[in-house]
Protein backbone atom coordinates (compact mmCIF):
# COMPACT_ATOMS: atom_id res chain seq x y z
CA UNK A 1 0.00 0.00 0.00
CA UNK A 2 1.39 3.23 -0.93
CA UNK A 3 1.55 6.59 1.47
CA UNK A 4 -0.44 9.72 0.06
CA UNK A 5 1.19 12.91 0.88
CA UNK A 6 0.25 16.43 -0.07
CA UNK A 7 2.09 18.97 -1.41
CA UNK A 8 1.66 22.06 0.35
CA UNK A 9 0.00 23.47 -2.62
CA UNK A 10 -2.53 21.00 -2.36
CA UNK A 11 -2.68 21.52 1.06
CA UNK A 12 -3.57 25.09 0.63
CA UNK A 13 -5.91 24.17 -2.39
CA UNK A 14 -8.01 21.65 0.06
CA UNK A 15 -8.17 24.68 2.94
CA UNK A 16 -9.54 26.81 0.51
CA UNK A 17 -11.98 24.71 -1.33
CA UNK A 18 -13.49 23.17 1.74
CA UNK A 19 -14.13 26.78 2.95
CA UNK A 20 -15.43 28.40 -0.30
CA UNK A 21 -18.18 25.35 -0.11
CA UNK A 22 -18.78 25.65 3.39
CA UNK A 23 -19.35 29.71 2.82
CA UNK A 24 -21.66 28.95 -0.56
CA UNK A 25 -23.09 25.85 -0.34
CA UNK A 26 -23.52 25.42 3.46
CA UNK A 27 -20.92 22.63 6.21
CA UNK A 28 -22.92 19.37 5.14
CA UNK A 29 -21.62 19.78 1.54
CA UNK A 30 -18.15 20.88 2.44
CA UNK A 31 -17.92 18.09 5.22
CA UNK A 32 -19.29 15.36 2.27
CA UNK A 33 -16.44 16.60 0.13
CA UNK A 34 -13.91 16.06 3.30
CA UNK A 35 -15.01 12.44 3.04
CA UNK A 36 -14.82 11.86 -0.56
CA UNK A 37 -10.96 13.17 -0.53
CA UNK A 38 -10.03 11.09 2.00
CA UNK A 39 -12.00 8.23 0.27
CA UNK A 40 -10.04 8.79 -3.09
CA UNK A 41 -6.66 8.76 -0.28
CA UNK A 42 -7.60 5.83 0.20
CA UNK A 43 -8.12 4.46 -2.46
CA UNK A 44 -4.53 5.93 -4.37
CA UNK A 45 -3.01 4.06 -1.62
CA UNK A 46 -4.05 0.71 -2.53
CA UNK A 47 -4.39 1.45 -6.19
CA UNK A 48 -2.06 4.11 -6.89
CA UNK A 49 -2.59 3.54 -11.11
CA UNK A 50 -6.14 4.00 -11.22
CA UNK A 51 -6.34 7.88 -12.28
CA UNK A 52 -5.50 8.29 -16.19
CA UNK A 53 -2.38 9.02 -17.19
CA UNK A 54 -1.54 12.87 -17.99
CA UNK A 55 2.31 12.65 -19.74
CA UNK A 56 1.63 16.42 -20.48
CA UNK A 57 2.02 17.25 -16.91
CA UNK A 58 4.83 14.64 -16.14
CA UNK A 59 5.74 11.38 -16.97
CA UNK A 60 4.13 9.70 -13.80
CA UNK A 61 1.33 12.58 -13.53
CA UNK A 62 -2.12 11.41 -13.50
CA UNK A 63 -5.72 12.21 -12.12
CA UNK A 64 -8.68 11.87 -10.50
CA UNK A 65 -11.94 13.66 -10.45
CA UNK A 66 -13.97 14.07 -7.44
CA UNK A 67 -16.46 16.48 -9.74
CA UNK A 68 -15.75 19.41 -10.31
CA UNK A 69 -12.43 19.05 -8.86
CA UNK A 70 -9.47 17.47 -10.68
CA UNK A 71 -7.01 15.42 -8.50
CA UNK A 72 -3.39 16.21 -9.81
CA UNK A 73 -0.72 13.66 -8.92
CA UNK A 74 2.30 11.75 -8.82
CA UNK A 75 2.81 7.80 -7.75
CA UNK A 76 6.63 7.07 -7.57
CA UNK A 77 6.41 3.42 -7.21
CA UNK A 78 10.27 3.70 -5.92
CA UNK A 79 9.49 5.23 -3.08
CA UNK A 80 5.81 3.35 -2.30
CA UNK A 81 4.00 7.53 -2.30
CA UNK A 82 1.63 8.90 -4.11
CA UNK A 83 2.05 12.36 -4.04
CA UNK A 84 -0.80 14.99 -4.25
CA UNK A 85 0.27 17.76 -6.17
CA UNK A 86 -2.70 20.11 -7.13
CA UNK A 87 -6.47 19.92 -6.46
CA UNK A 88 -8.13 22.26 -9.07
CA UNK A 89 -11.63 22.72 -10.49
CA UNK A 90 -12.08 21.40 -13.69
CA UNK A 91 -12.63 24.10 -15.49
CA UNK A 92 -9.11 25.54 -14.96
CA UNK A 93 -6.56 25.26 -17.61
CA UNK A 94 -3.85 23.21 -16.19
CA UNK A 95 -0.28 24.42 -16.99
CA UNK A 96 2.69 24.33 -15.87
CA UNK A 97 2.68 27.31 -13.90
CA UNK A 98 -0.17 26.44 -12.23
CA UNK A 99 1.23 23.01 -11.09
CA UNK A 100 3.80 25.38 -9.58
CA UNK A 101 1.64 27.65 -7.83
CA UNK A 102 2.76 30.93 -9.65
Amino acid sequence: MARVLLTSLADGDVDYIIADLAAKAGARIAARYIADFDKLYDRLAEYPDSGARRPSLGESVRVSVIAPYVVIYEHMPAEGTVVIMRIVHGRRNITEKLMRGS
